[in-house]
């Protein structure tokens, strides 16, 4: 799912300069700086509903959240106001790649769940988006 969705935002979103897979949102701040319009995707949350057959098969739906972690860098911007510009672009573009479309026919179309800025100083900024989809779970 993760590879699907990170195949969708490079078709759909022209503005990031790279989309990649992540495990742990805090080593994006701590660890090397990625560039600018770099999104990155990550698992996030799983809640299970009950199973749906009362005998013979196996059939649970999950609902499955993930995050979309995008950065802006701008050192020469220090109230934000270039940064703005260049974080509605992006914004919009991922949501237009994300909103209602679904990894595979079964599962439920995306949703925006919730999104938060987070400076990490020095001119960069992290913007996180909580998106939930599905996925069953059958045997």
């Amino acid at each position: 799912m993760i590879q699907a969705i990170i195949d969708r935002l490079k078709a759909g979103a022209p503005t990031l300069v790279a989309v990649l897979p992540a495990e742990d949102i805090d080593a994006l701040s701590k660890g090397t700086a990625p560039r600018s319009a770099t999104a990155f995707v990550l698992p996030y949350r799983e809640q299970a509903e009950p199973n749906e057959q009362m005998s013979g098969a196996f059939r649970q739906i999950i609902a499955v959240q993930f995050l979309v972690a995008f950065i802006i860098r701008r050192h020469d911007d220090a109230q934000g106001g270039a940064k703005v510009a260049i974080f509605d672009t992006v914004k919009a573009e991922i949501e237009q790649a994300l909103a209602g479309w679904s990894f595979v026919p079964e599962a439920e179309p995306c949703e925006l769940v919730a999104a938060q800025a987070a400076p990490l100083g020095n001119g960069v900024t992290a913007y996180v988006q909580t998106w939930q989809t599905s996925r069953y779970l059958e045997t």
